[in-house]
């Protein structure tokens, strides 16, 4: 009987693995053929496009949208996980009484839609004379409610208050005390939100089209949507800029998903 649910559960990983990978598959095959063997659902195999696809996307400025992805999505990542990480502790250690009425809003906070605001926040860029730059882009990731929920949720399981009552008697500072002790402890959620952050920031659309219409600031969603447009729907110019934009995230992943996985399953259960 163990055997039997060994194997259906292998099968059943099997399956997901294929269902996830195989569009990745079509991907790496559309950046090897032209837009016209695409249409002719040529995807099983591959082309020999792939030189002429990668000339075309570098022409078309794609180095300049990957500099700038990479640009603001490490920037993001840093300033919300060092603001959710400080905030968290703030929040985990010490004892006042709005404590619990921040812990309510913040949770509140992350059951509103980032489009609901997005209007507002691009008319105080605006009015700040920030359109048309990259701060927009990581200025909205310094105020996370979810890191600092997160964050929370993990200092609770693996923050000892012992070790911080330790470190105030013997005479250590708020901000060595969290640097020193704090912050190595919750690597595994700094690792796991800096990756989530650098992910959404990474594959973000709606706000760098709202705050951004010079082409040399535009990040990679937007400049694999101008690509397509230059060039009249060239998919497999298309299909080798979405190809290259999986590569930072698949490195990212392959090195930091021990912490990944850690961290979201510490930060998850609470006990």
């Amino acid at each position: 009987m163990k055997k039997v649910k060994k194997v259906i559960f292998m099968a059943v990983v099997i399956l997901i693995s294929l269902v996830s990978v195989i569009p990745f598959y079509f991907i790496l095959s559309m950046a090897t053929h032209d837009t016209a063997a695409i249409y002719r659902s040529e995807l099983w195999g591959f082309g020999d496009q792939l030189l002429v696809n990668l000339t075309t996307i570098f022409n078309g400025g794609f180095t300049v949208y990957y500099r700038n992805t990479i640009y603001v999505a490490v920037l993001s990542g840093f300033f919300c996980v060092l603001i959710s990480a400080m905030a968290a502790y703030g929040l985990s250690v010490y004892k006042f009484a709005a404590k619990d009425g921040i812990k309510r809003f913040i949770i509140a906070s992350m059951m509103i839609p980032g489009q609901i605001s997005l209007i507002g926040y691009a008319i105080e860029m605006r009015q700040l004379h920030l359109v048309n730059t990259h701060a927009p882009l990581i200025f909205t990731w310094f105020a996370s409610a979810y890191g600092v929920f997160f964050i929370v949720q993990y200092m609770t399981n693996s923050l000892p208050m012992e070790l911080i009552e330790s470190a105030r008697i013997d005479g250590s500072g708020e901000l060595r005390t969290f640097f020193s002790i704090a912050f190595p402890l919750i690597r595994p959620a700094v690792g796991t939100l800096f990756m989530l952050i650098f992910l959404w920031s990474w594959n973000n659309f709606l706000m760098p089209s709202t705050v951004l219409t010079e082409n040399n600031k535009f990040t990679i969603p937007l400049g694999i949507q101008t690509l397509s447009t230059a060039y009249r729907d060239d998919w497999g110019a298309r299909g080798a800029a979405l190809a290259l934009s999986v590569i930072p995230l698949l490195i990212i992943f392959a090195i930091g998903s021990k912490y990944f996985i850690k961290g979201l399953a510490a930060g998850a259960v609470k006990g």
